[in-house]
């Protein structure tokens, strides 16, 4: 018995080196970026104890600092302002789907633009006033070509906009820091980095289409020559069906908006930060030396169209004298 028992002691003896390398190499595999591990083994071989110190995390790669722009134009959007460069996005997955918005939408707007060609280039000489007309045929007339180019213009910045600020949208990486912005959608990303972009390219595209309908509406009631009654009639009903169409589109617009009340608040938007950016800033934006002396001139021109005389103009075969 004395024998078995001492022969049961030499085998544990003889095992507990091996115990305590595969112990360390267990504590180590295990918690080699939570713990160090810390071996103790008493004299005699009668205990072996494995201790650890309190956790300590062992970095492989150093954690990106946050861009330094990006806080501040960060807090520069949280008080109103626009950001246009140096900024970092929550998720770059979400500016993705940003930026397929702002391209799904330059696709309607190119079609609108064709379309206002089109109704251009076939009401060209028909639409030109005469002085032999009436006040409001001559006023109708002249309002039908301020809307159809105005419309065209419209469209074409919606699309040049949208492209535009598609680049930008996949021009920046994530934001590393603390605290993020807190969007989660797409559109919520354009409304607080972009929101001058995202109201232009909705206003040039709805406003765009208001204006080409409403021309094809004018064009339906001017009346032409050698027209029948019944053809008069039936182009005041068209022309009435595309205002109320106008109507309808303005209220379900309205209704899925989601940053603004109405449309009417979506352009007092627009025209305050459009006066911050570009007539109210310091310092004083190069261009705003052509563009500001530029729109005043097309405002003069536009009065001086609208206050022709009708003794001014000729009608076919009058000679310009």
């Amino acid at each position: 018995m004395v024998r078995h028992r001492h022969n049961f002691q030499s085998l544990q003896a003889s095992r507990l080196p091996l115990l305590v390398s595969l112990g360390a190499a267990a504590v180590f595999s295990a918690d080699a970026f939570t713990t160090t591990p810390i071996i103790t083994v008493s004299g005699g071989g009668s205990s072996l104890g494995i201790k650890s110190s309190r956790p300590s995390r062992w970095p492989l790669v150093e954690a990106p600092k946050p861009h330094p722009s990006s806080l501040t134009q960060r807090s520069a959007g949280a008080k109103g302002g626009i950001e246009l460069a140096g900024l970092l996005y929550d998720s770059t997955s979400t500016a993705f789907d940003a930026w397929e918005w702002t391209a799904n939408l330059g696709a309607p707007a190119a079609l609108i633009a064709g379309a206002v060609l089109v109704t251009l280039s076939e009401t060209r000489e028909s639409m030109q006033p005469k002085k032999s007309e009436k006040r409001w045929i001559r006023l109708a007339k002249q309002w039908f070509r301020f809307l159809i180019m105005s419309s065209f213009a419209l469209e074409v910045v919606s699309i040049f906009v949208s492209t535009v600020t598609g680049t930008v949208l996949l021009s920046h990486g994530e934001q590393v820091a603390k605290k993020m912005v807190g969007y989660v959608a797409p559109l919520e990303l354009l409304h607080h980095h972009h929101e001058f972009e995202y109201l232009t390219i909705q206003i040039g595209f709805l406003q765009g289409l208001f204006n080409w309908l409403i021309a094809v509406a004018l064009e339906q009631i001017i009346p032409k020559e050698k027209e029948t009654k019944s053809a008069q009639r039936m182009n005041k009903c068209m022309a009435a069906c595309i205002v109320t169409l106008c109507i309808w589109i303005q209220a379900f617009y309205n209704h899925h908006l989601g940053f603004y009340s109405d449309y009417v608040h979506v352009l007092k938007r627009y025209a305050t930060l459009f006066m911050r950016r570009y007539v109210i800033c310091w310092p004083i934006r190069p261009l705003a030396l052509l563009y500001i002396p530029s729109t005043i001139a097309s405002l003069v021109l536009a009065w001086r169209a609208f206050n022709t005389r009708p003794e001014e103009d000729f009608d076919d075969g009058d000679v310009e004298g």
